[in-house]
């Protein structure tokens, strides 16, 4: 009932794009790190907003569930504005169109 937007179907194909539906009946307190990273993300993808925040989305992520959520940032960013903070450079520079830096203090354009 996210929402009102999604049905249970459209739920079930994030779940399995994102590897989680092995995990789906656990406690939230007995999510890993990686676990619950893929719970806020496939949160985000399913209430469809228009604009998208991700905080170190990768961090703790298996690299399978890793390269899937990369394939579906970058078809959501097609019609969807995406802001990522990743120190992780291979992850900025295939996701980006617009990249900034926070070094020092200082905010500038890259």
């Amino acid at each position: 009932s996210i929402q009102n937007k999604i049905s249970k179907s459209d739920i079930e194909d994030t779940m399995k794009k994102l590897n989680f539906l092995q995990e789906k009946d656990k406690k939230y307190s007995k999510y890993s790190l990686g676990t619950k990273q893929k719970l806020g993300i496939a949160q985000v993808l399913m209430e469809d907003p228009k604009i998208m925040i991700f905080d170190e989305p990768f961090n703790g992520v298996e690299n399978d569930t890793a390269a899937s959520i990369r394939a579906l940032l970058k078809e959501a960013k097609k019609d969807k504005i995406i802001i990522i903070a990743s120190h992780i450079r291979e992850d900025i520079n295939s996701l980006a169109d617009i990249v900034f830096e926070i070094d020092g203090g200082k905010i500038r354009k890259l």
